[in-house]
Formats: structure tokens, C-alpha cells, sequence
């Protein structure tokens, strides 16, 4: 597929990869709730195309209709201004590597001759001032470890910020990681299920992760947080761990969740080189324990 432009792309390379952000704008949010929301999908049958067919009929309330397409077929159609697009991103940073996201895109009136640049069922051309909302994702999870049903937390991370967005809390990144940093402490008022292959190897257990967090948590493999997953549960929090790259280029971006509502409540990215940091470390847990 054509790439829309060596400009574009080129902006996409220099900017950086955040893991979580989108619009600031109040009107473009308000603008893009009367829309139908078209749901792009992989090409061939995957854990995403299942999980993300429910998800989306069952959590996605930004917009009133939605529909299914699959990336094949949204080649053979054009973009239209009256329409969203959720649909798989990838962005290059230099620092940070190459990352996935989960993105809702504004549709606008192409030019003449444009397509859509995608590898791999992720789209690469497409415009930032587009972008309404987006999260890094990690596929591997979810189509080979059994973290589908993280798509239900990630739709209601979208429409969660969004709103922010049109209600006037979020205007900038500034307020958006205020927001997201005031909700640490909140943390420990619900139980954080965490996955032992989310830690780093400096807490090898959960006795090492109580050392620095004394609120309620339970360390597991990976393969159990599919349970929380499955509970959608105000109560409980879950990590997430996204690993780009490698070697020196190898970045690690932490989340946490809340399972019933989406809400993130907490983030932090770190470089994870010569086998450091690949995970959460003591420093995250203490500011959990430690946030008023």
C-alpha cells in the first residue's frame, strides 16, 4: 500500500511515543460522539477480531451506531469526515522504538488517490491532528497470552479520557498526567492483582513486592489476570506491561487499571536496558504506597 505522504511519515518518526493521550479539544470530542464508529479489524480471524467484536458491542458508548470492517476492506474504501475509525496504530520513535497503539481517528475527506499505509493490520499513515484518542497495546498479549479481554479495558480507557477531554479536565498533557497521577493513591483503596511476569526480576515474589506495598495485592503468573479480566470488578486493579524495542533501544511502559471502569491510575515509562527496569520496580510501588 502507498504511503499518503514522506512528510507525514516523517512526522511520525519524530514524534515522540507516548503511551496514552489524544485530543485537547473539547469541540472535537462533542463533534465526534454524533458519528458512527467504524471498527477496523485484522484481516484474518484472530483472539483480537473475537474479543474486539464483543468489546465493542458491549462497551463502546462514545457513539450511538458501530460497524465492522476489516483492514482489507477498509482498503477499498474511502475515509469518510462522517465517520470514526478504531482501528490499530503504529508510530516509530527513535528513542522509545517502535509501538503499538489502539487509536480512534476522526475520518476526513481524502484526496484524490490516497490509501491508507498499513503493515501487519496496523495503519501508518495516518494524520496526528486525526488522532482523538489512543493507548499502547501489546498484540502478543492479547492474540497468544490470553489478555483478549484487556480490549474491555482499553475501550473504556478511550471513552474515559475522552470525556475528560470534553468536560474540560484534560486540556493538555500537563492536566492529563496530573488527572492520572491523582488517582495513584486510589490504588490502595481497591486490590492490585499483578502479574509476577509484570515485575521486574529485582521482586521475584510477592513477599518483595509487600516489602515496598502494603496494600492489598496479589502477585501471579500472567495467565491468572485473565480471571480479573473476566470479573470487570470496581475493586480490582490490574497491571499492564508494554516492552519495546531492544538492546539499547528497549523501553518499558507500566500501567495500571481499573478493571470495572478503565480508569488508568497509574503510569510511568523507564528505559530497560542491560536487563534493568523491565517491569515494575520497588520505585513504582513506593509511590503507590506513598500517594496522598
Amino acid at each position: 500500500m502507498q504511503i499518503r505522504s514522506l512528510a507525514i511519515a516523517a512526522l511520525l518518526t519524530a514524534t515522540s511515543v507516548h503511551a496514552q493521550y489524544g485530543t485537547f479539544d473539547a469541540n472535537a470530542v462533542k463533534a465526534a460522539k454524533a458519528t458512527k464508529t467504524v471498527v477496523v479489524l485484522d484481516a484474518a480471524d484472530s483472539p483480537y477480531n473475537r474479543t474486539m467484536l464483543e468489546s465493542a458491542k458491549a462497551v463502546w458508548k462514545l457513539t450511538g451506531e458501530v460497524e465492522f470492517v476489516s483492514t482489507a476492506q477498509l482498503a477499498t474504501q474511502p475515509i469518510s469526515p462522517d465517520r470514526t475509525y478504531l482501528l490499530k496504530t503504529r508510530k516509530t520513535d527513535p528513542v522509545k522504538y517502535e509501538a503499538t497503539f489502539l487509536t480512534l481517528v476522526k475520518g476526513w475527506k481524502p484526496k484524490k488517490g490516497e490509501v491508507l499505509a498499513q503493515t501487519d493490520d496496523q495503519f501508518t499513515s495516518i494524520p496526528a491532528e486525526q488522532e482523538l484518542a489512543f493507548i499502547q497495546i501489546d498484540t502478543k498479549a492479547i492474540n497468544e497470552k490470553g489478555l483478549a479481554r484487556l480490549l474491555d479495558v482499553y475501550l473504556k480507557h478511550l471513552q474515559n479520557y475522552l470525556t475528560l477531554v470534553e468536560t474540560g479536565k484534560i486540556t493538555d498533557k500537563t492536566t492529563a498526567d496530573r488527572t492520572y497521577a491523582s488517582r495513584n493513591r486510589m490504588v490502595r483503596d481497591t486490590e492490585l492483582w499483578m502479574a509476577q511476569e509484570h515485575a521486574d526480576k529485582s521482586l521475584p515474589d510477592a513477599a518483595k513486592v509487600k516489602e515496598f506495598y502494603a496494600a492489598p495485592c496479589q502477585v501471579m503468573a500472567l495467565a491468572q489476570l485473565a480471571g480479573a479480566l473476566e470479573k470487570q470488578d470496581k475493586g480490582i486493579t490490574i497491571s499492564d506491561v508494554v516492552i519495546t524495542g531492544e538492546n539499547k533501544n528497549k523501553h518499558c511502559f507500566k500501567r495500571i487499571f481499573n478493571v470495572g471502569t478503565g480508569e488508568l491510575m497509574y503510569m510511568r515509562d523507564d528505559a530497560a536496558i542491560f536487563g534493568k527496569k523491565e517491569g515494575f520496580i520497588d520505585e513504582d510501588l513506593k509511590t503507590l504506597d506513598r500517594a496522598r
